[in-house]
């Protein structure tokens, strides 16, 4: 088994305010990286059960659920969606780099499993986000569900996912139809973007995401991604600890929105202030102004005992916690 992945977040390409505006009463469409496996067998569901932290055996035929991929301490080291296309036959879409990592990880764990897994490099995943992106599509899915649509000739799986605080749709499709389908978003409505403007967006509506929050020493529920579990399902891997924490709710840490003098120096991630290590940053997003300035925005796990107004400092920049109504701006068009 390889080493785990690390914390990874999207390359700091400047957005334009209004581009996220749009998103208020429109939608943005991007292509995101994303690693499709394939599982099947009479095993499936009962493996997939047991190696992700969300129910999988309750998910109906059709249905679709966001989960996470934990490591024996809890931590959450990747995501995914999982889509159930037959009672034994499974599609589960890893987003960013982690694909890789999670299908050496599940073919670690089959023993005697009737299960085949295999990556799906065919295929490749758009996002649809913002207030308008129901009317984006011919028929839009209902929540936990997948609809199969035709776009541009091209057979498109479409499902519910919430990458902005306007919500939206996952789009699976084959990857060499990919520009058409983004081609017929955008004349049906949607504008297309560049990956970073998606993640801008998860910035202004606090939406993490395991590669951008989670991680090595990370626990889900201190990166907001507690949805992404199920306390009930019994066992899997990581659940003794999802257990202790659900009994005990003792968390020290917890997500939030900060605001930056700049952008960090790379590979800077430590929250630093009065000089200890107080948080983790995430995605970093920056924005363009209309009156030319630029505003830098992330995510980041951060203690929950810290002074209101507390100023931290990481890779050479200051940073303090925003409030959502010093971001509301950018969310109202």
């Amino acid at each position: 088994m390889s080493q785990h992945p690390t914390t990874s977040t999207p390359e700091h390409a400047l957005v334009a305010a209004a581009t996220l505006g749009a998103a208020a009463s429109g939608a943005l469409v991007a292509r995101l990286p994303a690693t499709a496996l394939a599982a099947a067998g009479p095993d499936a569901p009962a493996f997939l059960h047991g190696q992700l932290a969300n129910d999988v055996t309750g998910l109906p035929v059709g249905g679709a659920a966001r989960s996470l991929h934990l490591n024996h301490r809890g931590h959450a080291i990747a995501e995914a969606s999982v889509l159930r296309r037959g009672a034994s036959e499974f599609l589960v879409v890893v987003d960013d780099d982690r694909g890789a990592w999670v299908l050496e990880s599940l073919e670690s764990h089959v023993i005697f499993d009737q299960v085949t897994l295999a990556a799906r490099p065919e295929l490749a995943l758009l996002t649809l986000q913002g207030a308008g992106a129901a009317a984006a599509l011919p028929t839009a899915p209902e929540p936990g569900r997948i609809v199969a649509l035709e776009l541009a000739g091209a057979e498109v799986l479409a499902y519910p996912r919430r990458r902005s605080a306007h919500g939206g749709f996952d789009l699976l499709v084959e990857a060499e139809r990919a520009d058409a389908v983004l081609e017929a978003l955008a004349g049906a409505g949607a504008l297309a973007v560049a990956p970073a403007a998606i993640a801008a967006l998860r910035v202004l509506g606090l939406t993490p995401t395991a590669a951008g929050e989670g991680g090595e020493g990370v626990l889900p529920q201190e990166a907001g991604l507690e949805d992404a579990l199920s306390y009930r399902k019994g066992c899997y891997l990581g659940q003794e600890i999802m257990a202790r924490i659900e009994a005990r709710g003792n968390l020290r840490r917890g997500l939030a929105r900060l605001g930056l003098s700049a952008v960090p120096a790379p590979g800077e991630r430590d929250l630093r202030h009065e000089g200890r290590v107080v948080g983790r940053l995430g995605t970093v997003a920056q924005v363009a102004e209309e009156d030319g300035s630029t505003a830098t925005l992330a995510l980041a796990v951060v203690r929950n005992d810290l002074p209101e107004g507390a100023e931290l400092e990481v890779g050479g920049a200051s940073a303090r916690a925003l409030p959502a109504d010093a971001v509301a701006r950018y969310n109202r068009g």
